[in-house]
C-alpha cells in the first residue's frame, strides 16, 4: 500500500479560497486541478509503497508520538517551483502554528526512521490547495499575502493509505495517534 503519515487540515474557509482564485486568476480546468477538500492534509512523511509488517512497525513506532493539541492559523499562498512557473499552489501557517508543525513532524520523522524509514527532503509546511496539469502556471502571490483563511486545531496525527484513481486520490485512515490532553483541561 502507498502510505504517509500526515495532520488533516479542515477545508471549508480554504475552499472559498481556491474558488476565488479560480476565478481571478482565469485558470481552466485543463491547467489546474484543485485538491478536493477532504483530501486537505500536512504530509509530515511520505513512506511510499509498504507492506503490512512495515505498517505495523510504523504503527508501533506513532503510538509514541507525544504532542498536545495546537492551533495553527492558514496564511498566505505559495507556490512551487516559483510562483511564476508554478507546479503546485499551497498555503501557508502562521509563525507559531508552524514551528509546532515543524515540531511534531521532527517528533514523526524520528520515529519513522527507527522503524527504517529515511525523509527525502526537509519538511515544509504548507497546504497544497492546486496542482497544474500539464504545464506551469503563474500565481500572484502578492495578492494573498498577509491574509489568513481560518483556523484549526491539531489533535491528531494519522497514518495514511493513498489509493491513486484516474480521478484523484483517496485517502484513509489506517492508524490515528491523539494529542494528549491539554495541561488543566
Amino acid at each position: 500500500m502507498r502510505a504517509f503519515v500526515a495532520v488533516d487540515a479542515p477545508g471549508s474557509e480554504i475552499a472559498g479560497l481556491q474558488q476565488e482564485m479560480t476565478s481571478s486568476s482565469g485558470w481552466s480546468p485543463r491547467e489546474v486541478k484543485p485538491v478536493e477538500p477532504n483530501n486537505f492534509h500536512f504530509t509530515l512523511i511520505f513512506l511510499g509503497e509498504i507492506t503490512g509488517q512495515q505498517a505495523e512497525k510504523v504503527r508501533e513506532r506513532l503510538a509514541g508520538i507525544k504532542f498536545e493539541p495546537f492551533p495553527i492559523t492558514y496564511t498566505g499562498v505559495g507556490a512551487f517551483p516559483k510562483a511564476s512557473n508554478a507546479r503546485v499552489v499551497w498555503v501557508g501557517l502562521d509563525r507559531e502554528g508552524a514551528a509546532r508543525l515543524e515540531a511534531l513532524a521532527g517528533q514523526v520523522v524520528a520515529r519513522m526512521a527507527e522503524a527504517g524509514f529515511v525523509q527525502d527532503k526537509p519538511f515544509s509546511p504548507h497546504l497544497t490547495i492546486f496542482r497544474a496539469k500539464n504545464r506551469h502556471v503563474a500565481v500572484d502571490v502578492a495578492r494573498y499575502a498577509g491574509r489568513t483563511f481560518g483556523t484549526s486545531v491539531v489533535d491528531r496525527v494519522h497514518l495514511k493509505k493513498s489509493d491513486l484513481a484516474p480521478s484523484g486520490p483517496t485517502y484513509s485512515n489506517i492508524y490515528t495517534v491523539s494529542a494528549a490532553k491539554e495541561k488543566g483541561a
